[in-house]
């Protein structure tokens, strides 16, 4: 029985995360693989939105930074709501062969608040690999929360940037090309 795999997606700030997820997206559906998860995009210098890849559906995870309510972190104030949505969302995400968050950050990991239940999730083993994208500061405390399965670090930089995409295919067509396994909870 073949453990499924967590691959952490790391690199500086503006690198190319994201876009490397939304491509991972593109090619893992012209195989017909099945992907969950959730993606946040940037719609202005504060602002970002949330896409549910198994819904489609895509809504503003930000609110403008002088709101007075929300959650603040750093230089965003997450919409209460919107975290809401997409936390429920992420029963929708399971089971699947491919699962991708982009990303789990400080609100996750420092404050307990936000996507958290994604790494739960995680443990009940109902795919074959998870992308999850990561700060490079935040990467030990991600490793101590996740469940203990095969993980792997990927630091996205400029020089591998446009090759990520494809590793990342590759690792996915692996991983979803072996036989299926029941789903084991973590004790």
């Amino acid at each position: 029985m073949l453990e499924p795999r967590i691959i952490l997606l790391t690199g500086n700030r503006q690198i190319g995360k994201s876009t490397a997820c939304v491509s991972l997206v593109h090619m893992l559906r012209e195989t017909g693989i099945k992907v969950a998860g959730l993606l946040t995009q940037r719609t202005g210098p504060d602002d970002l939105a949330v896409h549910e890849l198994h819904s489609g559906d895509t809504y503003p995870l930000t609110l403008p930074l002088n709101s007075h309510t929300g959650f603040r972190v750093g230089h965003f104030r997450f919409s209460t709501e919107a975290l809401a949505r997409s936390d429920r969302a992420l029963d929708g995400c399971f089971p699947t062969q491919v699962f991708i968050l982009d990303e789990i950050g400080p609100m996750e990991l420092i404050y307990g608040q936000g996507w958290i239940r994604a790494i739960t999730l995680l443990r009940h083993r109902n795919y074959r690999v998870a992308f999850i994208v990561v700060r490079p500061e935040l990467l030990v405390q991600a490793i101590r929360q996740l469940p203990l399965t095969h993980y792997a670090v990927i630091d996205l930089t400029a020089e591998i940037r446009d090759s990520v995409p494809a590793a990342l295919f590759a690792i996915a067509t692996n991983a979803c090309s072996t036989e299926e396994h029941p789903a084991v909870e973590e004790p």
